[in-house]
């Protein structure tokens, strides 16, 4: 259960971070690849490792993700707010 919550954890933070954070602004732009720009959509593609333990695991972490990425994004939210 723990390795379960760190993965859906993982692709959550990576996946929110490549497409909304402005760390990865100046990639995004010059990549202009749509997929970039959307967090779930990345997260399906990041999380696509987890495969090798099963299609139900992958869509578990990607369940679980989400609501990880939720999280992420408030916290983004907030640290935008606080640095502006």
């Amino acid at each position: 259960m723990i390795e379960l919550l760190a993965h859906a954890a993982t692709v959550a933070i990576l996946s929110t971070l490549i497409s909304e954070s402005k760390l990865f602004a100046p990639v995004r732009k010059r990549l202009d690849f749509s997929l970039l720009y959307c967090p779930i959509c990345l997260s399906f593609w990041i999380a696509a490792i987890y495969l090798t333990n099963g299609v139900e695991h992958y869509f578990l972490v990607l369940a679980i993700a989400n609501v990880w990425m939720l999280v992420v994004m408030k916290l983004y939210e907030a640290i935008d707010e606080a640095t502006e």
